[in-house]
C-alpha cells in the first residue's frame, strides 16, 4: 500500500507528487492525456494510506477535479484509493466529502484552510497580475496609475509590488481599518463608496473582490483603453466596447504549475509533522 495517492488534478500536482515522493511512496492518477516520463503515472486506482484531492477538488460537488483524464472520476471513488482510517487530504472541501469521511471512518483535511499556503498562492497571483498588466498594456509599470479593489492578500502583495516597481498605486477597501492599512503601506486609499468619481483617471484596474464591483455604471466611467484584470471571479460586465478585460482566475496552476506544487507539498509535510508532534502519527 503506497503512502500517498493522488487523484486527479491540474499540473501543480505533477509537481506536488514529485516532491512528496522525495519522503514518501506516492502514486497519481488520472492523468492520462498527459505524458510525464520522470513520475509514475497510474492505470488504475490503487489504495494508499492517504489520498490527495485537487484544488479546488471539484467544480460542482459530483465529479473530482482532473483536466488531464480521458474520463470521470465520480467523489466517491476516493473511498476505492484509501485504506481504512486513511486520511484526504483537499482544497476547498465540498460538504459532500465531510459526509463520505464521516461514514467511512476517514480523516478530512483540507489544506487550503492552511495560512501558509494561501499567502504563497497570493504572492504567485500578484506576480502573475504583474506579467499580465506589462504584456496587455505594452508598456512599463512605471509611472502606470493603478486602481486595486480590495485589500486581502493578494492585493496586500500586488499592491506593494506595483509601489515598488514606480506606479501610481490607489486601493479600494470598504474597512476603514483596511484604508489605514493601504496609507501606512504608502498607496492611495479610497473608500468603495467614493471611488466612482475617480474611475476615469487609472490606465488599469485589478479586482481582487469575489463580487461584481464593477458594473455597467462603473464601467461606463473608465477610459476606453482601460485594462481589468479580475483575479477573483467574473465580477464585471465586458459591455463596453474598448474595455479590455482579462479574467485571471486560478493563476498558480497555470502561470507557475512546479512552485505552487511544491507549494502544496511542503503544506502536507507540515501537516505531517504537526501530526507526528501532537502524536497523531
Amino acid at each position: 500500500m503506497k503512502d500517498f495517492i493522488f487523484l486527479g488534478g491540474d499540473l501543480r500536482f505533477i509537481y506536488a507528487a514529485a516532491k512528496l515522493s522525495e519522503r514518501y511512496d506516492c502514486g497519481i492518477f488520472g492523468f492520462d492525456k498527459l505524458e510525464y516520463p520522470a513520475f509514475e503515472i497510474l492505470t488504475e486506482i490503487r489504495r494508499a494510506k492517504n489520498v490527495i484531492l485537487p484544488l479546488p477538488m471539484s467544480r460542482n460537488c459530483d465529479y473530482i477535479t482532473a483536466p488531464y483524464y480521458s474520463g470521470k472520476m465520480p467523489i466517491s471513488d476516493v473511498v476505492k484509493a484509501v485504506g481504512k482510517g486513511g486520511s484526504i487530504y483537499c482544497g476547498k472541501a465540498c460538504p459532500i466529502m465531510n459526509h463520505i469521511c464521516r461514514d467511512n471512518g476517514l480523516t478530512l483535511v483540507d489544506y487550503f484552510e492552511r495560512e501558509e499556503l494561501v499567502v504563497m498562492n497570493a504572492a504567485i497571483t500578484a506576480e502573475g497580475a504583474l506579467e499580465i498588466i506589462m504584456r496587455e498594456k505594452a508598456r512599463a509599470i512605471m509611472d502606470m496609475s493603478v486602481l486595486v479593489m480590495g485589500y486581502g492578500r493578494i492585493a496586500k502583495v500586488l499592491s506593494g509590488h506595483l509601489k515598488a516597481l514606480g506606479a501610481n498605486v490607489t486601493v479600494t477597501a470598504r474597512k476603514f481599518a483596511d484604508l489605514s492599512w493601504v496609507r501606512i503601506a504608502g498607496c492611495n486609499a479610497v473608500h468603495f463608496d467614493d471611488v466612482d468619481d475617480l474611475l476615469g483617471g487609472f490606465d488599469t484596474i485589478v479586482n481582487t473582490v469575489p463580487a461584481q464591483v464593477l458594473d455597467e455604471g462603473r464601467l461606463g466611467r473608465l477610459r476606453r483603453d482601460c485594462l481589468i484584470v479580475d483575479l477573483a471571479s467574473k465580477s464585471c460586465v465586458a459591455s463596453m466596447e474598448g474595455v479590455n478585460v482579462i479574467w485571471a482566475l486560478s493563476l498558480p496552476g497555470k502561470i507557475a504549475p512546479i512552485t505552487a506544487g511544491e507549494i502544496i507539498a511542503d503544506t502536507i509535510f507540515n501537516i505531517i509533522n504537526e501530526k507526528k508532534g501532537a502524536g497523531n502519527l
